[in-house]
This record gives C-alpha cells, structure tokens and sequence, in this order.
C-alpha cells in the first residue's frame, strides 16, 4: 500500500497531538494548548530515520530524546518521569488499537480522527475546570504564638518564589502585619529586569483552606494587594491543595 509522506506527517501529528493531551488531562498539567502544538510538531524529528540510515541504537536513542524533550517542551521539568511513563503507556495503549485495525487503513483513520475529538473535548472541559480554579479564593489563617489572622488568599500563578536555603515557597501578605516571630530569612527575587531581597518570617502555622501547608510569609508593600485579596498564594502550593 502507497502512504505519502503529507499523510504520514499528519498521522504523526495525530497521534502526538493525541498523547500529549492526554497525558495532560490525567497528569493535571494544565498545558497550554500552544505548549502541546510545539511539542507535536517537535516530535516530527523522527521522520527523519525514514530518509537516512540509522542504526537501530541510533534510532531507539533518537526515539528516547524526541519524547523527552517533546514532554519538557510541554510541560517543562515538573515530574518530568511520570510525565514520560505516562507518555509511553498512552502511546502502547494507542499503537496497539491502531494494529488491531492495521488492515483497514480507512477505518484507523476514522478511529484516530474519532479519538482526537474526543481527547480534544476532554482537554477543553479539563482547561475551563482550571481557569475557574485559577479564580478561587482560599481562606488562609495564619498562627504566630498568641496572634490569629484570618485572610483572603489569591492564587498567583505569577508567584513561584522559593527560598533557595529552605527550599520553602513564600506566600506575600502585608508588611503591616505584627508577628512575634523572630526567625527571618532574606529571599532574593526577580522582577522583570529589577531584582532585590524579601524579607519574610517563618512562623508557627499557616492553614489554607483548613490544609496546613509549609511555607514562609514574604513581607510586601500593601499596595500590591487589591480586590479585597490579602494574600498572595505560591502557585508551589496548587497542587498540594488540590489533593
């Protein structure tokens, strides 16, 4: 049977485009539909071993890189292998319907066009579930001996601020705050092409959502906080809270 190489791109896209966003939808990645674009059209790679000779290491090898860097593209270093031995078995999982239906080529086509509007609807209904968390207020309290405060807390997808010693995530909340504490730290952190230190605290107990959860309070002007927002959530912490 003759397949050109337009249709053979095209499967290819098909069926990248297809395990990309399925490893998404069930890892939660939450990848940006253009993310998951680049990684497919990354994977394209590998249609070179159809023109040149490569020994069948070379190729496995050649293989073995395309996928990593195709998960890196699309979802960056964040578990990277669960994000690939996801990949792996989505892509086992599809290869093998597909040589069920191996002699029909008409029927796999329809197959695959079939389960990438599927796949495609499960991505969007996954994305809109997403941007609505992305919106939710969380009540944050936050203990330090013998204080209390009850806050509003936003989730910053913008803040990813670690403490490079501690490894903990800083939450932001008013430097108008008065805490006993007396365990500082100073965190360098980067603003567009400003950079400066943030003095933070390290105190006895935060809660979000009831969910005790281990970070350290960054000290910020107030007028950052707008909106009736009184704390500005690590995007670190999402998935713990998730959970």
């Amino acid at each position: 049977m003759k397949i050109y190489i337009e249709v053979l791109i095209l499967l290819n896209l098909i069926y990248d485009f297809i395990i990309l966003s399925s490893v998404s939808i069930i890892l939660k990645r939450n990848a940006p539909i253009k993310r998951i674009i680049y990684g497919t059209l990354f994977g394209l790679s590998t249609i070179i071993s159809l023109f040149i000779s490569l020994d069948k290491y070379v190729l496995i090898a050649l293989k073995i890189i395309t996928s990593i860097s195709m998960n890196i593209i699309c979802f960056g270093p964040y578990k990277l292998l669960e994000n690939i031995f996801y990949f792996y078995i989505i892509t086992i999982i599809i290869g093998g319907s597909e040589y069920m239906l191996k002699d029909d080529f008409s029927l796999s086509i329809i197959s695959l066009i079939i389960l990438s509007m599927i796949v495609i609807t499960l991505y969007i209904i996954s994305m809109k579930k997403y941007r609505l968390e992305l919106k939710k207020q969380y009540n944050v309290i936050i203990i330090d001996k013998n204080i209390a405060y009850s806050k509003i807390g936003y989730m910053d997808t913008g803040n990813t601020l670690k403490d490079p010693l501690t490894k903990l995530p800083v939450i932001l909340v008013s430097n108008t705050l008065v805490f006993n504490s007396i365990e500082y730290f100073y965190v360098p952190y980067r603003v567009l092409n400003n950079h400066d230190i943030l003095k933070c605290i390290k105190v006895d107990k935060v809660l979000i959502d009831n969910q005790e959860v281990k970070c350290l309070l960054g000290l910020a002007s107030p007028e950052i906080f707008k909106g009736g927002i009184e704390v500005i959530l690590n995007e670190c912490l999402r998935e713990k809270l998730i959970c």
